[in-house]
């Protein structure tokens, strides 16, 4: 099936879009979880950041965090929005996910997976060379100390 030529544009100003965060870390992390919940059902932003407290994110789901990456996907044309007022309290900006969106969903979803596989590789392998089965976190402050001294060359301080 032959895209449209909408759907190419949707999709480089969601390429134009992300180039605001350069690792793109937060943003796309976010933005497939997002689309899926989306894809449940159309909901408002307050219910969008409870839901992904429900997968554990935690600083990802400030705000002012969240509503960036839905601006930012609402203009690359994958989710619409529309204000809809409420009996009691304030009118909510409900968001659902469009077409475009669940191409991006699609696509996102297809390169989690592949990260995934990567993933399992590297801790089957750590896990096989050190014997670590990594079921304690490991404490910060050794990690901090470490990472502060591996650049040094000897004799610094």
């Amino acid at each position: 099936m032959k895209k449209s030529s909408k759907s190419k544009n949707n999709l480089s100003t969601l390429a134009r879009v992300s180039a605001r965060d350069p690792s793109g870390a937060v943003g796309r992390n976010l933005e497939a979880f997002l689309l899926l919940e989306l894809l449940r059902l159309p909901s408002y932003g307050y219910d969008l950041i409870r839901r992904l407290a429900d997968y554990g994110f935690k600083r990802a789901t400030e705000p002012g965090v969240v509503y960036k990456v839905l601006r930012s996907l609402e203009e690359a044309g994958a989710i619409r929005s529309k204000w809809t007022p409420q009996e009691s309290g304030p009118a909510r900006r409900y968001y659902q996910i469009t077409d475009s969106g669940r191409e991006l969903l699609r696509r996102r979803t297809y390169h989690l997976k592949r990260q995934m596989d990567r993933i399992k590789r590297l801790l089957g392998d750590y896990v096989s060379l050190t014997g670590d089965p990594l079921s304690v976190e490991p404490a910060s402050e050794n990690i901090e100390q470490k990472q502060g001294t591996a650049g040094r060359r000897k004799g610094e301080r």
